[in-house]
């Protein structure tokens, strides 16, 4: 974006954990391979504020219609809900709420 004269940084990241996306690929849904590893974001304006931007997990997850794949993206709501509140963050509501 600096390219276009924008002064804004953004970075984006891919978080996840192997383990606990291998339990829901393949024997519940191979598709869960489009949200696992979750995308992220830390992105501002020059001078700040950082903001950090994030797929809820429950959604992305839930929208396959599956019990199993549903449990998974909720207990990543609840590990990305704890990662926060170690960094000192903000908890969302609706990540303490699935």
């Amino acid at each position: 974006m600096s390219l276009a004269g924008d002064d804004a940084s953004c970075t984006s990241y891919l978080m996840g954990n192997h383990i606990i996306a291998e339990r829901m690929f393949p024997t519940h849904e191979p598709a869960v391979i489009l949200y696992a590893p979750l995308h992220t974001a830390i992105w501002g304006p020059a001078g700040g504020p950082a903001h950090f931007t994030f797929d809820q997990p429950s959604d992305q997850f839930g929208s396959f219609g599956n019990v199993e794949v549903t449990a998974g993206g909720v207990e990543l709501d609840r590990k990305l809900a704890a990662l926060l509140f170690h960094l000192g963050v903000t908890v969302p509501d609706a990540l303490l709420t699935t």
